[in-house]
């Protein structure tokens, strides 16, 4: 980076910046495996008995789902500020200028992967022994270079001004202008003729934004401050989109989704030896479309603080603050290429759309590609601006120095997040992976808590006075109120996520339309004294309904951190500082201390099973159009987190 700071007047100063970042990033499998990569194997409702119960859990094995990708980027940035002061009024004008040049290459699913589950009478373990998955999944690169360049070009013009209003009041406001040009791909005729999907719409990226700060020191007495402001923030998209609807153009990547007989047998022994051997199975290829919807923005938030401070002393002060963002426009991946309409409803589970016929969902396993629209193309993924976000917190903060350098803070936030989507960039499927649904995975019309939302959190931070040059300050950092979803066990949707995003209907115990052994495995889990109380309060409040998305609610847990530091002076400013960290302090004296029992995502069923008395299920009844299930959540919480852990540290300055 270079700078060049110009003196024109006494009242005019200009700033001149250009900069330049390169960054490349690389995603390789470990050294066990071949750095081409190799295909994963992935082995759903494995079985294994947890307190005497069977309950299913899915296993991974192989390669890395992204590591063959790789991420290099240039980027070239010019910024020019004139600062003009006059008696009353300081402004600044200004420009900003940034073109990145990326040269992307894709790796996810690139290697493929193989699917075992139970079939036939023989568990997904045996299938998997016997080398017999029921379905394969790989994005086939259709050159021998895949990589993408991506050329963005970001211009943004600002001007603000800072002035007293009266005596105390102070204004800062301005405006920002900022646009962006982003590539796009050509027009896809077949595709507009089959799903009538357009691939070369724009990006609208035009976005005006005022915003202001306003401080009151009143009397300017340095007692009492108010403070108000509000803004709109234009929101840089993520690359990786650009990234997803330049490679999934139908030139560079085939979709093969396979089941049945059209699999082919695994032979991981001969894909390590050579990977190129992975197959391919060119008959089966059909184009996956990653695009800009019509409506696709740049997301904006909406912003806006107000905050009350009092010194009570020079030592001692508190504030109060609130805090608002509303983000729009944010982006979210939905599939056009899938039916409008759900084929049949589940009765028993409110209701539940199912978007493929009864006929095609095997052992469990609905096959998505048969609720296509069009069967010439795979998953038609558009890009839309549908997703909001409305986040509210209210922050109560003290700090008090109460002997020569020894001081404590308290921070306490109360904080509410709910959003449509938390989709915040990734690959294109993510979108759809990470939001949990009823049934329709393109409907955003309900608010629900966000997947980074939480309750409360607390911050104590303080620090002993200095005693011949020893320095000890404590931590604890503590939050609650995350939340967690409860999900089905299975793809009962019928959509192209294999049961990440179903949420589970909690089937009421005391309902006599309850098959038995739901009935004996929900209560189980309600009358288990080691289960986690915040799961046995989600099923009992959503009973004979759909679990609400992050409907769970975690408790509060908190951590402590020490830190010890000796300064040695040795000459003049130089000195010497040794210091040690001890992070998770409760840990250390207990194994139990210091942990995280919050729950995540998790299933409370998982499909087929035994009923009550003792005859195999099948996962899914085609005369009744239901699915069954049997209980297989134990509803203990796995401890996570941290273990108590040192660090040593030694600095020098001058």
């Amino acid at each position: 980076m270079a700078t060049l700071r110009t003196t024109i007047s006494p009242k005019v100063t200009n700033e001149l910046k250009v900069q330049h970042l390169y960054t490349y990033q690389k995603s390789s499998p470990g050294d066990l495996l071949p750095s081409q990569n190799i295909p994963r194997a992935i082995v759903e409702d494995a079985v294994s008995k947890v307190a005497g119960e069977d309950k299913k859990t899915t296993l991974q094995l192989g390669g890395h789902r992204f590591a063959q990708e790789s991420f290099k980027n240039n980027v070239f940035q010019l910024v020019d500020n004139i600062y003009y002061s006059t008696d009353n009024i300081n402004y600044t004008f200004g420009v900003d200028l940034m073109y990145t040049h990326a040269n992307s290459i894709y790796g996810s699913e690139v290697n493929g992967r193989f699917h075992f589950r139970p079939s036939d009478g023989k568990t997904a373990m045996q299938n998997f022994d016997d080398m017999k998955p029921y379905a394969y999944y790989r994005e086939v690169p259709l050159v021998s270079d895949p990589a993408v360049v991506g050329k963005i070009f970001n211009a943004g013009a600002y001007g603000q001004l800072q002035t007293k209003l009266a005596k105390g009041l102070d204004l800062v406001a301005g405006l920002r202008l900022d646009y962006g040009h982003y590539p796009t791909s050509p027009l896809n005729e077949e595709l507009l003729k089959e799903v009538g999907v357009r691939t070369d719409h724009k990006l609208k990226s035009f976005v005006v934004q005022p915003r202001f700060q306003m401080t009151w020191d009143v009397n300017e007495e340095r007692k009492d401050f108010f403070r108000i402001g509000a803004g709109i923030f234009a929101s840089d998209i993520n690359n990786y989109m650009t990234i997803n609807n330049l490679t999934f153009d139908g030139k560079h990547f085939a979709t093969v989704d396979v089941r049945g007989n059209d699999v082919p047998t695994p032979n991981f022994v001969g894909y390590r030896k050579d990977p190129s051997t992975t197959p391919t199975l060119a008959q089966f290829q059909v184009p996956t479309i990653n695009t800009y919807g019509a409506d696709a923005k740049i997301p904006v938030v909406y912003k806006a603080n107000v905050s009350y401070t009092h010194f009570f002393t020079e030592k001692l002060k508190a504030s109060l603050s609130g805090y608002m963002n509303l983000g729009r426009n944010n982006y979210m991946y939905v599939d056009r290429n899938m039916v409008k309409d759900p084929f049949f409803r589940l009765v028993n589970e409110d209701n539940r759309g199912v978007f493929v016929p009864a006929a095609s969902i095997v052992d469990g396993a609905p096959d998505w590609k048969k609720g296509r629209i069009s069967d010439k193309f795979g998953r038609v993924l558009e890009l839309n601006s549908e997703g909001k976000v409305n986040q509210f917190a209210v922050v109560l903060d003290a700090s008090y120095q109460y002997y020569k350098d020894g001081s404590i803070s308290v921070s306490y936030t109360w904080n509410d997040a709910k959003d449509n989507t938390s989709f915040n960039g990734n690959v294109a499927n993510t979108a759809t992976l990470s939001l949990a649904v009823k049934d329709d995975p393109r409907d955003l019309s309900k608010m629900s808590y966000s997947n980074n939302q939480f309750r409360n959190k607390i911050v104590i931070y303080g620090t002993l006075p200095t005693f011949y040059g020893v320095s000890v300050g404590v931590r604890y950092s503590g939050i609650g109120g995350t939340r967690y979803s409860l999900l089905a066990g299975g793809n009962i949707n019928g959509d192209f996520v294999a049961g990440d995003n179903d949420l589970a209907f909690i089937f009421d115990p005391n309902n006599p339309n309850t098959s038995k052994q739901l009935i004996t495995g929900l209560n189980n889990l309600l009358n288990n004294p080691e289960a986690s109380q915040s799961l046995k309060d989600f099923i009992k409040k959503y009973q004979g309904k759909i679990a609400e998305r992050n409907g769970g609610v975690n408790g509060f847990y908190g951590l402590i951190d020490l830190r010890i530091a000796k300064k040695f002076n040795l000459y003049k400013n130089h000195a010497l500082e040794l210091s040690g960290d001890l992070f998770n302090v409760a840990n250390l004296f207990k194994k139990t201390w210091g942990i995280n029992e919050s729950l995540g995502n998790q299933n409370l069923y998982a499909l087929g099973g035994k009923d009550a008395a003792g005859e195999k299920l099948v996962p899914f009844d085609v005369t009744k159009q239901q699915f069954n299930y049997n209980v297989n959540n134990s509803g203990i919480v796995s401890p996570s987190g941290n273990p108590y852990q040192f660090q040593l540290g030694l600095r020098y300055s001058f």
